[in-house]
């Protein structure tokens, strides 16, 4: 087996499919990449046995095979190379041993045989639906930062996204916040059921994507990605998501408007002071101004700073974990936000004022209860 390409491409390729493999295994051979080359085409395979990332690179082929290859020491031989070198591979698929020739430099390694490498079982998609990359990488972004990590809670592991006719909502929550992103499409859409993408799976598809069309292909327990020279397959969360729409307050008629770039920044500043524990942050709303205070009882620190603001209702104070209200202000993209409360106890809805035509975003973040 035998190829040449460059440390450039080499690495481009690497840096997608290596977010794939686990970083510890209770099966060893998942923290290798399968390399396939037949003629002048190398396939190169990750999967965690959840999700699996495949891309096509060509290179300069003399002798075809297949090879398990460690991941983390082949990335970080090639990542310590610049981009315009030649990387030369030399591999005796009898005894696994690999040697790569860059420059004047020779590194040989011991890969594993192709056959301990899992295979992945045949994927048929029952629907199928096609979205521009730039689309797709901006349901992501706004929607993957919110999902929760707790391993109890199953269904809040992922994204959800629901076909609406001729829209697409896609829905993520931790409990303290949640977003609703939803998008409109020029055609009635191809996905005819509720899914719920793992987040890890959108991370890697999110960092993958460069430009073009990503078709996304469903059967009853995977989703497939399919774009450039990449297509990822990843498992379905199998359960029942939360009822998202009840927890959406529709009463709140107390409006804030600022600006979101200087509420962002204060937030952070006086967030500084806030316990470690809570992140508490309080917001006093006045006619003309927001003024954001927090104080650390133990280590005695407090912090206050106030923005101009525009408000249409009696004065109020809420409390808010600094940490939920500065991970939602970074993920809208508008100069200006309005805030949409009720009462300190209820959630707050946070949307970009002046919002695009064929999106529309909604954030919800939970209150805190103020220190006394």
């Amino acid at each position: 087996m035998k190829f040449i390409t460059t440390t450039g491409e080499l690495q481009r390729v690497l840096a997608k499919v290596s977010s794939v493999v686990p970083s510890k295994s209770t099966m060893p051979i998942l923290e290798n990449l399968l390399f396939d080359q037949l003629n002048n085409t190398l396939t190169i395979t990750a999967t965690d046995l959840e999700i699996s990332q495949t891309v096509l690179i060509e290179v300069k082929g003399s002798e075809d095979g297949k090879i398990a290859v460690p991941s983390k020491r082949l990335l970080d031989t090639i990542r310590s190379f610049g981009s315009g070198d030649d990387a030369v591979f030399s591999i005796d698929i009898t005894t696994n041993k690999i040697s790569i020739k860059v420059g004047k430099g020779e590194f040989n390694l011991t890969g594993e045989n192709a056959k301990e490498f899992p295979t992945a079982p045949p994927f048929q998609g029952k629907d199928e639906i096609s979205l521009e990359a730039a689309v797709l990488k901006r349901i992501i972004n706004r929607t993957e930062f919110a999902v929760s990590t707790d391993e109890l809670r199953p269904a809040m592991m992922g994204v959800l996204l629901q076909p609406k006719e001729k829209e697409l909502c896609a829905v993520s929550t931790d409990g303290h916040r949640l977003v609703r992103f939803m998008y409109k499409l020029s055609k009635v859409s191809g996905l005819k059921r509720d899914i719920i993408i793992p987040a890890k799976a959108l991370r890697i598809v999110n960092k993958s994507i460069e430009g073009g069309t990503v078709k996304m292909s469903m059967s009853d327990t995977h989703v497939k990605f399919d774009f450039d020279t990449t297509v990822l397959v990843s498992r379905l969360i199998d359960e029942t998501y939360p009822n998202y729409e009840s927890v959406i307050p529709s009463e709140n008629d107390k409006l804030m408007t600022v600006n979101r770039e200087q509420m962002a920044t204060a937030i952070r500043r006086v967030a500084l002071y806030a316990s470690a524990t809570t992140h508490q942050v309080k917001l006093a709303i006045t006619k003309n101004a927001l003024i954001m205070s927090a104080q650390d009882i133990d280590f005695g620190g407090e912090a206050k700073e106030s923005i101009d603001a525009e408000y249409n209702s009696d004065d109020l104070d809420i409390g808010f974990n600094s940490t939920y209200l500065v991970d939602i202000l970074s993920h809208l993209e508008s100069e200006q936000v309005t805030f949409r409360f009720s009462t300190p106890t209820r959630a707050g809805i946070v949307s970009p004022s002046g919002e695009k035509t064929d999106e529309d975003v909604l954030m919800l973040v939970m209150p805190v209860r103020l220190n006394s």
